[in-house]
């Protein structure tokens, strides 16, 4: 809490400012909210390189021969091709995921790297850097980070649905149609 004045009430129960303690946990917000963010873009880099993986295989066996979905019953084939065609959307997805995302920079405030290099000169970006509030700061990009991490966490979910997707319908046709 902070007076109309600008300076930071006492709380009554530690006699310290409110503003520090808001400003400590947006700090150690905002790390957690990198580290998640680093976490979201490993498991999304792992699934695209196992996905990638898994399709060069499949891919690989059905160019070499070893599998030959044409001469499979329908239902093989289907299962087939619409667990290969699951792969798209996953691929997507997780492309996406860990696309990334730099937002829209601003001239009037040094939140992040884009705003930095809008900076005409050396000197203006002093002057920025000097205007701008840490917490403003933390804040704002506690509030971005947090919903890059949430977007890129959706779309790993629903990559890993259509990437469930598309093992288990390929391996059952490919099963399936082998046993025939």
């Amino acid at each position: 809490m902070t007076t109309s004045g600008g300076g930071a009430v006492p709380d009554p129960g530690t006699g310290t400012a409110t503003t520090d303690r808001g400003a400590a946990l947006a700090r150690v917000l905002l790390s957690e909210a990198r580290e998640e963010l680093v976490r979201a873009d490993n498991k999304a880099g792992l699934l695209l390189a196992s996905l990638g993986a898994a399709l060069t295989a499949l891919l690989g066996a059905v160019g070499s021969g070893i599998i030959v979905p044409r001469l499979y019953p329908v239902v093989p084939q289907l299962l087939i091709w619409t667990g290969s065609a699951a792969c798209v959307p996953a691929l997507v997805l997780l492309g996406l995921a860990v696309a990334p995302r730099l937002g829209s920079p601003r001239h009037t405030r040094t939140h992040y790297f884009g705003d930095v290099r809008l900076a005409r000169s050396a000197a203006q970006l002093e002057r920025t850097v000097r205007r701008t509030d840490p917490l403003s700061r933390d804040l704002s990009q506690l509030a971005a980070l947090s919903r890059i991490t949430w977007t890129k966490y959706r779309c790993i979910r629903l990559a890993l649905a259509w990437g469930t997707t598309f093992f288990a319908l390929t391996l059952l046709g490919i099963v399936t149609g082998a046993s025939t």
